[in-house]
């Protein structure tokens, strides 16, 4: 028998399907509040509900994490310490974070709460794990894109709990960095709202129309001990837009595979085929896959068929209804009644672990019929609206003897309500005292030179701007330079510009990276992710380090933390005019101005999916392209080097029609990024901004969220 202990955690979108959780067998149930978590349109839970929740939880040992697992606004921040307060003190098990400014807000607030890394803050590593450790966290739920060998090393390096999803519906793009519903319709995933863009139809380059970004459900029963064998130690389902039957019916089937395997791993692992059918009937959308646990990536992830749920059997709906969903979780436990006339009705509730004891009414001689042992044991079994089931009951009486029923019932009521208080009261806890929130100051900010600069991923793109005598400052990509870096000019301050995404496979460039910042034609570095800046703290560097947009800074407490870790910030693409009007950034802030927005990060590769891998390793630039249902032209970027896609949005973000206002908020540095322009655009578009000609070179541009924001 293993000795480790395997957290099974099933997901709740209501009340109705947290108790079906519970019933199923799960260790842990994580659901969402009326703020700040990345379901908003499942049906959620109220504060009460939530309280409730946890009492019920605790009282069975189970646990309730809450996700707060969005990105938080300025003006909603000042309501986080409020609304879990109440929840922290009902004894909430664990929060779901993934805002840094909510995270270092809890970790000051609620010292003994424990913190848990949302999937949504892209840990691909252990350097981001490191990270996050030193902040507080002790759980990491990493990129659903991770391999089994890179999630032991994760476990092996840090020693954190790994929480990883074994079931269910699967994002295209890396979790938290996709804005693709976002840019197209306001609806942001790093709000919960995401209007699922990726499912639905495009054409490739051949012509045919296809589903290449909807990715089939995660099922993993096959590969279970594998999983268990890597170090992972809670293993959770997807579904909080779920119904109960689902939650039931997944839970059951995994806490049966699971149990097992942990009873006897040496007996030979195996899924029966009924067990198989019924998980398959359950909700799948289009078919199942192992997920990226095995694989890199590959086309048999993807559905390419239009996607949609395959439904369920109605006799697999009655038969989980009625096993896990029609019932009600008993605690069982046993009693002591002792009722003896001229004495007190004396009363003892007990499980393992508790026991109390409570006095009633003077017990009376009977007067005509006395209470009979069945009489006692009928009324004190009667705890239908509580947890418990009495499943023993000693009864001591001498058998002449009167109650009434009333207070019979009050006797079994007062001693109920006092072993779950027993129970609970361990998990309860107070609010240490603290200092009111800080206010923002309404210091003027100060008057500053503000300076234009670029980022360049083209070498044509670099010659260009090494050309502007007004452009001192240039941000380029790092594997650019793999190839020439000849072009470096002595009177330009070059930036090195590390890779969107940093996993184990691109560890062998990390090297050569740390060769490129020594040299000192680089004044700097800039970091997309928490990886990479644990690394630049790992290896000593003494340059000035910049964080980029997907570092998001959304409110103060995030933006004030991370200028104590970098020398400059890049303030994010999804906050709207006023929104950054509630910030003041104190440090060498950067704002971009214009350029091809990012819409999503993948894995996977559309290239691969359509057609084949070119496998062009030495490049980390390769085009292909998507047409959308409205005959726009998307442009993905593939990554080779890094084995990566950037999918771009079809027109740019030019904020030009703005910048009287953004200008007089004295950003020290206001960027244009380019990607996928040619030499003639990249040229045409900083004449325009650096005021060399008068008309922008795009017919068609966006404002991105400067006017509209998000949700």
């Amino acid at each position: 028998m293993m000795n480790r202990k395997i957290e099974l955690l099933a997901p709740a979108g209501d009340f109705a399907c947290f108790q079906a959780a519970l019933n199923a067998g799960a260790d842990a149930v994580y659901l969402g509040g009326e703020q700040y978590g990345a379901r908003a349109y499942a049906g959620n839970f109220s504060s009460e509900e939530i309280k409730t929740a946890l009492h019920t939880a605790h009282l069975f040992g189970r646990k309730v994490y809450l996700t707060v697992n969005t990105l938080v606004k300025q003006d909603e921040f000042e309501n986080v310490v409020p609304y879990i307060t109440p929840l922290y003190q009902a004894g909430l098990d664990g929060v779901i974070v993934q805002d840094i400014g909510v995270l270092v807000c809890l970790r000051e607030r609620f010292p003994d709460l424990a913190l848990h890394a949302s999937t949504q803050m892209t840990i691909t590593g252990h350097y981001g794990a490191d990270f996050l450790k030193k902040m507080g966290v002790c759980r990491i739920v990493p990129a659903r894109e991770l391999s089994l060998d890179e999630i032991k090393d994760m476990k092996e390096r840090t020693n954190l709990e790994i929480e990883s999803f074994i079931h269910g519906a699967m994002c295209y793009a890396y979790s938290g960095q996709c804005l693709f519903s976002s840019i197209l319709g306001g609806r942001s995933g790093n709000r919960g709202r995401c209007a699922g863009p990726c499912r639905l139809p495009y054409i490739g380059a051949r012509g045919k129309e296809q589903y290449p970004l909807s990715l089939k459900d995660l099922y993993t029963l096959p590969v279970l001990p594998k999983l268990i064998e890597a170090g992972i130690d809670s293993f959770k389902i997807e579904g909080r837009m779920k119904s109960p039957e689902y939650v039931a019916g997944v839970t059951a089937i995994y806490r049966k595979y699971l149990d097992a395997y942990l009873e006897n791993p040496e007996k030979e692992y195996m899924i029966l085929p009924k067990d198989e059918q019924l998980i398959r009937h359950l909700y799948i959308r289009s078919d199942t896959c192992g997920g990226y646990y095995q694989q890199h990536h590959n086309k048999d992830m993807i559905t390419l068929a239009e996607p949609g749920y395959s439904g369920s059997k109605q006799e697999v709906l009655s038969e989980i209804q009625e096993k896990y969903i029609a019932g009600k979780l008993r605690l069982p436990i046993n009693g002591y009644v002792r009722i003896c006339a001229g004495s007190p009705a004396v009363l003892t509730f007990s499980t393992e672990t508790a026991s109390v004891t409570v006095t009633g009414e003077m017990v009376s001689p009977a007067r005509n019929k006395p209470l009979s042992q069945e009489d006692i044991r009928q009324k004190l079994g009667k705890l239908g609206d509580t947890c418990f089931q009495l499943t023993a009951l000693v009864v001591d009486t001498d058998d002449a003897s009167f109650m009434a029923v009333k207070a019979l019932n009050e006797l079994r009521r007062i001693a109920a309500a006092e072993l779950e208080q027993k129970l609970l009261a361990p998990t309860l806890r107070t609010v240490p005292e603290h200092a009111p929130l800080k206010k923002m100051p309404e210091n003027p900010i100060p008057l500053r030179q503000t300076e234009w600069c670029v980022l360049v991923t083209t070498y044509e793109q670099l010659m260009i701007a090494n050309a502007f005598s007004k452009l001192h400052r240039i941000y380029v990509e790092a594997d650019l330079l793999f190839h020439t870096d000849n072009a470096l000019l002595p009177d330009k301050e070059y930036i090195l510009v590390l890779p969107h995404i940093l996993r184990k496979r691109s560890y062998s460039y990390l090297p050569k990276y740390e060769t490129l910042l020594r040299d000192s034609r680089f004044s700097g570095v800039m970091v997309r992710n928490l990886e990479e800046l644990e690394w630049i703290h790992t290896i000593g560097y003494t340059g000035r380090i910049y964080s980029d947009y997907t570092i998001y800074t959304w409110n103060q407490a995030a933006l004030d933390f991370l200028e104590r870790q970098v020398d400059g910030i890049t303030l994010p693409l999804e906050l709207n005019k006023k929104e950054f009007d509630r910030l003041l950034p104190a440090g060498s802030t950067c704002f971009v101005l214009y350029g091809y927005i990012p819409l999503m990060y993948s894995a996977n590769c559309i290239q691969n999916t359509l057609e084949r891998c070119i496998k062009d390793t030495g490049n980390a630039n390769n085009r292909y392209h998507l047409t959308d249902r409205y005959h726009n032209d998307i442009t993905i970027v593939q990554n080779c080097m890094h084995c990566y896609n950037i999918l771009y949005n079809t027109v740019p973000m030019s904020l030009h029609g703005q910048l009287e206002h953004i200008l007089k908020k004295n950003y020290p540095f206001l960027r244009l990024d380019f990607s996928v322009e040619s030499g003639t655009q990249t040229r045409a578009v900083i004449k325009y901004y650096l005021n060399s000609c008068t008309e922008f070179p795009y017919k068609e541009f966006t404002n991105g969220h400067y006017k509209r924001g998000v949700e």
